[in-house]
């Protein structure tokens, strides 16, 4: 849906229902500036990308990066993998420039919303993909500023047959399913979970409410932000309290040291056999 100004999403992010919002973020001055060269131009000389989870990252000069998403060649520190490389949820590069942080306000789409705000960077190319997860309770709202992104997303209601896995990484479930190429025979309850799919232009937002799974796919070359809103009430939520155990008893090795995306080899593929 279209909106003539940001106080209008206001109503909607009450509502348990994803919405995109069609050039909602037309007037920032990032949508208009914020290609990946532009991005090389601004930034830190390094920045850690991703293959797949965060844990099997590269640093690698953001010029290469560019030149990767380019044309797909792999040079310098890129050249010894063939992965699918994300620059994914990443506070250093908004952090390194203060002229970034300017382009963009999510503040007005917030309304009369209290809590506190967490901003994250994503840059990848065609095939750049996140794996089908949910997240802690917060607010999401997802602004593409450069190419496009397919979200496929699943209600809370359906989490008993989208295959929650054991995988540990703090505050994120991840499916065990590959959603790049589903198993029907291997996960038969998939057959009962209707998704929905979106698929953002330059300036449009999604909003994703609270406990809605999903997958992200680049369809180009893209760069976009997103933002959390932690509200107060997120003291009050159980899922907060179980993380923070989790994250605890993971710290000291007494919870999923061996299946978990940040020690060890800590590639979610091969802990749940997609690869």
């Amino acid at each position: 849906m279209r909106i003539n100004s940001p106080s209008e999403c206001a109503p909607y992010l009450d509502k348990r229902v994803p919405v995109v919002f069609a050039g909602a973020v037309d007037q920032w001055p990032a949508r208009h500036r914020w290609t990946p060269e532009y991005i090389a131009r601004q930034c830190p000389e390094t920045v850690r990308v991703y293959e797949f989870t965060r844990r099997d990252s590269l640093e690698t000069g953001l010029d290469d990066f560019v030149t990767y998403l380019r044309t797909g060649e792999r040079s310098g520190m890129l050249a010894d993998t063939d992965d699918d490389l994300y620059l994914a949820w990443d506070s250093t590069v908004l952090g390194a420039n203060l002229a970034l942080q300017s382009d963009f306000d999510f503040t007005p789409f917030w309304g009369s919303r209290l809590g506190i705000a967490h901003t994250g960077f994503w840059m990848g190319g065609d095939g750049a993909h996140t794996p089908l997860h949910t997240d802690i309770d917060a607010t999401n709202l997802h602004a593409v500023l450069y190419g496009k992104k397919r979200f496929l997303l699943f209600a809370p209601e359906t989490t008993d047959c989208l295959y929650p896995s054991d995988v540990y990484e703090w505050a994120t479930v991840f499916s065990a399913v590959d959603f790049r190429t589903p198993d029907i025979e291997r996960f038969p309850k998939l057959a009962e979970a209707a998704g929905v799919e979106a698929v953002l232009e330059p300036g449009d937002l999604l909003y994703i409410p609270v406990g809605w799974w999903h997958a992200v796919t680049c369809l180009e070359p893209t760069v976009s932000l997103n933002a959390w809103l932690f509200s107060p009430a997120l003291i009050f939520s159980a899922n907060l309290y179980r993380d923070l155990a989790r994250r605890a008893l993971h710290a000291v090795g007494l919870h999923g040291r061996d299946r978990c995306t940040c020690h060890g080899h800590g590639d979610l593929r091969r802990h749940l056999g997609w690869a």
